[in-house]
């Protein structure tokens, strides 16, 4: 299995990467005995014409009923192919080669770069093998990737790309791996609420129950803008005193990712994995802590201030509402960078090297509990910390101010348009499709026609003649 390196498939192709997180209930074989369970990931026409399949997770430790793989694989395919095929994940024991069943996802049901999780069940039928795979639950991951960005109205960037790189300190009462669980929730206050409520889809990892053979097109439909985020599970960082994810997840701004605002925040969820073990694979218990970045207007200017990546690395964001302790018996923190993404095609996406080299958050602008940015900003860079201490506290004090108009640019809308009514709009600047007229007693427009609206008044200074 190849490591993750690009958000994007190749050129005029698609890719499906599947995660498989494991399996409960799985039939034995025919004789009886229990499975050495993997997984196979190939695509119909694959299938057809009996392609040795190189997407396979692993073979489990030992033969088991209720496997955990923990695995991503990807098939690519032809972009032009991918409304008449599907993806298919055959569970097969290695002993025997022995296929024990199998799923078919119609991959034009899903939608472009959002990760769905899956829980898969075979509908209940009559007959004493299909009985016991209707026992069977396959959790699964599955993001179809494109070659581009699509690009919303209404959204100026592409995406949001945050990449977490580990806790900082080491843990001394934290005995596994730890999985994340990342989103971006449009309301934070409002997230807090659902999660108080035990809301299904604010708690955990939320799941998607597709029945086979006929799964319904509408389990695969995406709301926009959901208030819960669009979670994304990480793979499991260890060793569990430094857990280590080096990971990048990506949020769309079709998602809302990139509408930076007051409520708009970062969530960072952290599980034991062991929660994924045992009968239920996907009821998480309560997290081990929570981290939050809220994604104000302020941290939007500030990512694009900077030259190169739009992003910005923030080396000591706290693990709050947390039992865990560092050997100085403090509460941890980690180390995230995030940047934004303008072009459908980017080219650098983040690293463990160049988010090293990006802008540094000044850690001062955390609160203690919730992570609510302050009125200051941040260091320059790595190498420039000792010179940007002296300027930080100047920063906290300094707004963005609109450039102000000279005095004599002051004008009343009225005397605008009345010099637009006399001379008509400059050179250039006349509205498409109406023809100039041949001198200002020509003209038409009057006070009585002209609907203002405050959303104009940026359009009078360019129609205004330049020598008035």
């Amino acid at each position: 299995m190849e490591p993750i390196t690009s958000h994007l498939s190749p050129s005029n192709k698609e890719t499906i990467m599947v995660t498989l997180h494991g399996a409960t209930h799985l039939p034995t074989c025919k004789d009886g005995s229990e499975p050495w369970p993997y997984v196979v990931v190939k695509t119909t026409s694959e299938d057809t014409k009996n392609q040795n399949a190189k997407a396979v997770t692993s073979v489990t430790s030992e033969p088991t009923t209720a496997p955990i793989w923990g695995d991503t694989v990807k098939v690519e395919l032809q972009a032009e192919d991918a409304g008449r095929e599907d993806v298919i994940l055959k569970v097969v024991d290695n002993k025997k080669k022995e296929e024990l069943l199998s799923y078919q996802i119609p991959i034009k049901y899903l939608r472009v770069f959002h990760p769905y999780h899956f829980e898969l069940v075979k509908a209940a039928q009559s007959g004493k093998a299909e009985e016991a795979t209707a026992k069977t639950h396959l959790y699964a991951t599955v993001v179809r990737k494109g070659s581009f960005f699509p690009r919303y109205i209404g959204s100026n960037h592409t995406a949001l790309e945050v990449f977490l790189r580990g806790v900082n300190e080491p843990l001394v009462n934290n005995r596994d791996p730890m999985v994340v669980i990342a989103r971006v929730v449009p309301n934070y206050n409002d997230f807090k609420v659902n999660q108080i409520k035990q809301d299904a889809a604010s708690v955990g990892l939320p799941i998607t129950r597709l029945s086979f053979p006929n799964p319904s097109v509408m389990r695969f439909d995406v709301p926009r803008g959901s208030q819960n985020g669009c979670p994304q599970l990480s793979k499991p960082g260890g060793p569990p005193e430094l857990p280590s994810w080096n990971q990048s997840f990506l949020f769309q701004g079709r998602d809302g990712a990139t509408n930076f605002s007051e409520d708009t925040a970062l969530v960072l969820e952290y599980y034991s994995s062991t929660s994924m073990k045992g009968g239920e694979p996907w009821t998480l218990s309560k997290p081990l802590g929570v981290s939050v970045l809220p994604l104000k207007s302020r941290l939007y200017r500030k990512m694009l201030a900077g030259k190169g990546l739009n992003g910005l690395r923030v080396e000591r964001l706290p693990i709050t509402d947390t039992k865990l302790k560092t050997i100085n018996g403090e509460a941890p923190t980690v180390d995230i960078s995030f940047q934004l993404l303008s072009s459908e095609n980017p080219e650098n996406f983040l690293t463990p090297n160049n988010s090293q080299v990006l802008p540094i958050l000044d850690p001062k602008i955390l609160d203690e509990k919730l992570g609510t940015i302050r009125e200051s900003w941040s260091k320059a860079t790595v190498s420039s910390t000792m010179e940007s201490s002296t300027s930080t506290a100047q920063e906290a004090e300094e707004e963005p101010q609109s450039p102000k108009m000279p005095h004599e640019m002051l004008i009343p809308w009225g005397t605008w348009i009345r010099k637009i009514l006399r001379k008509g709009p400059s050179q250039g600047h006349w509205p498409l499709g109406k023809p100039r007229a041949s001198s200002s007693q020509d003209l038409t427009l009057s006070t009585d026609s002209l609907r203002i609206f405050p959303w104009h008044f940026c359009t009078f200074l360019k129609h205004v003649p330049s020598d008035e």
